[in-house]
């Protein structure tokens, strides 16, 4: 789950000390990708760390070409203490972000260009261009959350499309198990079941699985969604769901449909508000899924209890 985002009155918090890794051996990491000589001019711990260390890297390369490297240290043995109390399935494979750079590569999506990538035993880093905009959870223009909306739906059409050569990857998506805490969670769960059972019959798409306004930088004309730790396969209106949490009530649910016209074939209406309910139900509870003791980050720090009763209030029976 995502996290580095601002406290209650908006402030980030410090920096997380990224991995102590010196200098020099992240200059030779990118000496493949860059002209040589490679050298790390300085180096900033970013606030915006969730679960791995992250940094930018003011570089210098060739004959004094200079720019902005984001570097994450997805190695197991560096996930932040945060990162790990958020899963209780364990340590994320650090290929699986790897491998969607690699998908997202020349997939004309406004994602950060991979620049190099380093997957041996012990090391598993990523070198990334650095994106300056805005997170969306900032922008308060609903033009720009439309146009986000609208890019999510070429996303989910174009990874599909990428990834159709290799029906083993990006992994399926696994549901929630949430566990039956209390009577109000014990009564959401034939909602819940019917949800599993209506986005099962979805056909399945490349999903981002953590697409929050956190997530997602907005740079003038430019959308470029970060954080694919947890790329998947499955319910593409789960990353819709994600996006507009906080806006669930809004009766007149523009971003929906600028999601929903955006399709090649946008399906019928009734059919598919009824299909984003049940992935905002299921959304939800991934909340209330969460290890015992665990808090969300404060822009996904919702009652999601009462979220999912609401939800599941509306759906049809």
């Amino acid at each position: 789950m995502s996290g580095g985002a601002p406290d209650a009155a908006g402030v980030r918090p410090p920096a997380r000390p990224a991995s102590r890794v010196a200098d020099d051996a992240l200059a030779d990491a990118l000496a493949a990708a860059l002209p040589p000589p490679v050298r790390i001019r300085a180096r900033r711990d970013s606030p915006y760390a969730s679960s791995f260390p992250l940094a930018e890297l003011d570089v210098e390369a060739g004959d004094g070409e200079r720019l902005t490297v984001v570097w994450k240290d997805l190695t197991p043995a560096a996930l932040l203490p945060g990162g790990r109390a958020a899963r209780s399935e364990g340590v994320p494979d650090p290929a699986r972000e790897l491998r969607a750079y690699a998908l997202l590569d020349g997939a004309g999506l406004g994602t950060p260009r991979r620049l190099a990538a380093v997957h041996a035993p012990g090391r598993a880093w990523l070198f990334l261009e650095a994106v300056h905009g805005a997170r969306l959870e900032h922008v308060g223009e609903p033009a720009a959350w439309r146009a986000v909306a609208r890019w999510l739906a070429r996303a989910h059409v174009a990874l599909t499309a990428r990834a159709a050569d290799d029906p083993e990857w990006p992994p399926p998506w696994q549901p929630p198990a949430l566990a039956a805490r209390e009577p109000r969670v014990v009564a959401l769960l034939p909602a819940l079941d019917a949800a599993r059972a209506r986005l099962a019959a979805a056909p399945p798409a490349v999903i981002h699985g953590e697409l929050y306004a956190a997530n997602v930088l907005v740079a003038g004309e430019r959308v470029c969604a970060l954080d694919w730790e947890t790329i998947a396969r499955g319910p593409a209106l789960l990353d819709l769901a994600a996006l507009t949490a906080g806006a669930w009530d809004d009766p007149d649910e523009p971003l929906a449909e600028a999601y929903r016209t955006a399709l090649p074939a946008p399906p019928p209406r009734d059919a598919f508000h009824a299909d984003l309910a049940a992935a905002r139900l299921l959304t939800a509870a991934r909340w209330l899924a969460a290890p015992a003791g665990w808090t969300p980050p404060p822009e996904q720090a919702r009652d999601w209890l009462s979220d999912a009763e609401a939800i599941a209030g509306r759906m049809e029976p």
